[in-house]
């Protein structure tokens, strides 16, 4: 998914990549622990509904095309995007800025999570920034589990008027960030965690088969604010999604980004 967001950090929307949820959580409906599936089986079905282990293994990198629309109150900006992806942590997102002011750029190249905006110039993240970029995972629906201190399933939800499992996870440098997945189908439906403008909910929708693997063709952002109600931030629509077709070349640090991480490694 896309991370790039104007008024939350790459960081702190990453991932999901990323990327990826409604404004309704219903109680549980499930209030007997015993009978709800653990964390590992809701996830191993998870990987199933995708494809298969296999399905998601045969493929290396991808390449994601479409439109983030970005909600202001003067109106909707549409964006055009590219994002590419390769195993294990690789990326680059791309976005096409208007008026003629050039594209906007964050990446990860296995080691530095960085950013280039043409307008304030390049940045690199530190610390637990850099770990939440690298949960874009290529692989992430596989490895899911091993980004957590803790998973557990909490009950069973309505959500976006579907029945879904909730999980409530701790990931491995002490954020929440809780997973939805559709009962019936199987499938994420929503991410949820907190950033600086309030809870958020990634929602994943659009479901297609890509080569043998179910992608998500679709995602929206919303945050409830301090009053409760739930806006949306952006919503992500993707025209194209192939695999195994991005040039490794495609994932070399910019030169503006390569002289920063030079300047900074030279200051005391």
């Amino acid at each position: 998914m896309i991370h790039w967001f104007s008024g939350i950090s790459t960081s702190q929307l990453s991932a999901a990549v990323t990327l990826l949820v409604v404004s309704f959580c219903g109680s549980g409906l499930l209030a007997d622990d015993s009978l709800l599936p653990k964390a590992t089986e809701i996830v191993a079905r998870y990987d199933e509904a995708l494809g298969g282990r296999d399905a998601i293994l045969r493929h290396t990198s991808s390449t994601m095309r479409g439109t983030v629309d970005i909600l202001q109150p003067s109106g909707v900006v549409k964006l055009p995007f590219v994002y590419f992806a390769a195993a294990p942590y690789l990326r680059v997102e791309k976005v096409t800025l208007p008026n003629g002011a050039g594209e906007n750029l964050n990446g990860f190249d296995g080691t530095t999570s960085w950013g280039l905006d043409p307008r304030t110039g390049p940045e690199v993240d530190s610390g637990d920034d850099v770990q939440s970029a690298k949960r874009a995972d290529f692989y992430y629906p596989l490895d899911e589990l091993t980004w957590f201190k803790s998973m557990e399933t909490v009950g069973v939800e309505d959500f976006e008027g579907r029945p879904c499992y909730h999980l409530h996870g701790v990931n491995n440098w002490g954020k929440s960030n809780d997973h939805y997945y559709d009962r019936e189908t199987g499938l994420l439906t929503a991410y949820e965690f907190q950033a600086d403008p309030g809870l958020v909910h990634e929602i994943l929708s659009d479901w297609q088969k890509v080569d043998g693997v179910i992608v998500s063709m679709k995602q929206t952002v919303k945050v409830k604010s301090k009053d409760g109600d739930w806006k949306i931030f952006w919503v992500i629509t993707y025209s194209s999604y192939t695999f195994n077709d991005v040039d490794p070349a495609v994932f070399t640090l910019p030169t503006p980004v390569r002289d920063l991480l030079a300047k900074s490694k030279l200051s005391p």
